[in-house]
């Protein structure tokens, strides 16, 4: 509708300027508003003409194959038809009212519409051009956010859906560790592993969650190696509550205190000890560092999975640093 607006405005704008300058500048009789009407109604349809022109020069030349040939051609054909249509309007116009020919008494008015028909169809093309562009531009712009929105999308699912393989995985191989040592422990771990799987499977599939849905489920999973490992075991949480409402990746802690678990040995002499605590800026996971089980089996997912998630999501990746203690910072998404 926008479109069609603006298309009669300038028609009616330059058919009234055209035909001021064509019936009222050069001649001072026969000046009335009708003569005006007419010559806005002209432009409207010469308007109307161009436009349609330009789809067709537009489907026929490609601005993106032919940009100096569309230029020339968008002018030359545009001029042709609106000096055309211009002409056999006043032609008619003067021969039904006037009885005379158009062409032998405004000989030189037609040339002079001419010029300015043909600078009106130069200026008309390069501003098409440039909005053309700029439109094309825009597309281009929007197609391309698009397709990377669809690849980062595509890439999150994919690491999205390592996640729950991983943490029953890890889940399954804690319980047949358990289950020689001690039948009613390993029973308890079991139905909390059920529980903390279905948390995973709700919240895995999105992007985000907070931290403090991200700690309960830490919680959740603290509570099951402390009956599976007692004092060789401890986690302590301090994190201040105006960060619980912020953001991270779904299961980033808790797979981090997972990996701690995993690829150390505990012991009543060396017990393992993580600490979860932060800053304005990242959420810290550390653990001391006691010695390396041995035959370890693992999906190699955990650090990797969790770096390229911060990094598609935010744009920059986790800090590690691994020396006396293994500390990981992950960003806090506010």
């Amino acid at each position: 509708m926008k479109k069609h607006i603006l298309i009669i405005s300038i028609g009616i704008l330059l058919g009234f300027l055209v035909g001021y300058y064509m019936l009222v500048s050069e001649q001072d009789n026969n000046v009335n508003a009708f003569i005006l009407f007419i010559t806005s109604l002209l432009g409207v349809l010469v308007a109307y003409v161009n436009y349609f022109l330009s789809i067709f020069l537009d489907k026929q030349m490609p601005w993106k194959r032919y940009e100096g040939s569309r230029l020339f051609t968008g002018v030359i054909s545009h001029f042709i038809l609106s000096l055309c249509l211009s002409l056999l309007g006043f032609y008619f116009y003067t021969a039904i009212n006037n009885g005379f020919s158009f062409l032998e008494t405004y000989k030189l008015t037609s040339i002079k519409l001419g010029i300015l028909l043909f600078l009106i169809s130069i200026v008309f093309q390069v501003i098409y051009f440039v909005l053309y562009s700029y439109y094309s531009y825009s597309i281009l712009q929007i197609e391309t956010v698009k397709l990377e929105r669809n690849q980062v999308e595509h890439q999150l699912n994919a690491l999205k859906s390592q996640i729950s393989p991983h943490f029953l995985f890890n889940g399954l191989n804690t319980a047949s560790s358990l289950i020689h040592k001690d039948e009613t422990k390993a029973s308890l771990f079991i139905r909390k592993l059920a529980q903390m799987y279905a948390h995973v499977l709700k919240s895995y599939s999105n992007k985000l969650t907070t931290v403090e849905k991200e700690l309960e489920l830490v919680e959740s999973y603290n509570f099951l190696i402390s009956n599976r490992f007692g004092d060789k075991y401890n986690c302590e949480i301090t994190i201040d509550n105006e960060i619980l409402e912020t953001k991270i990746p779904p299961l980033a802690i808790e797979m981090l205190v997972e990996n701690a678990v995993k690829h150390n040995v505990l012991s009543e002499e060396l017990p393992l000890k993580v600490s979860i605590t932060n800053d304005d800026q990242f959420i810290y996971v550390e653990n001391n560092i006691t010695s390396t089980p041995k035959k370890v089996p693992s999906l190699q997912i955990g650090l990797k999975n969790i770096n390229t998630r911060y990094v598609l999501l935010t744009g920059r990746g986790v800090v590690i640093t691994n020396g006396n203690r293994f500390l990981v910072k992950l960003p806090i998404i506010r």
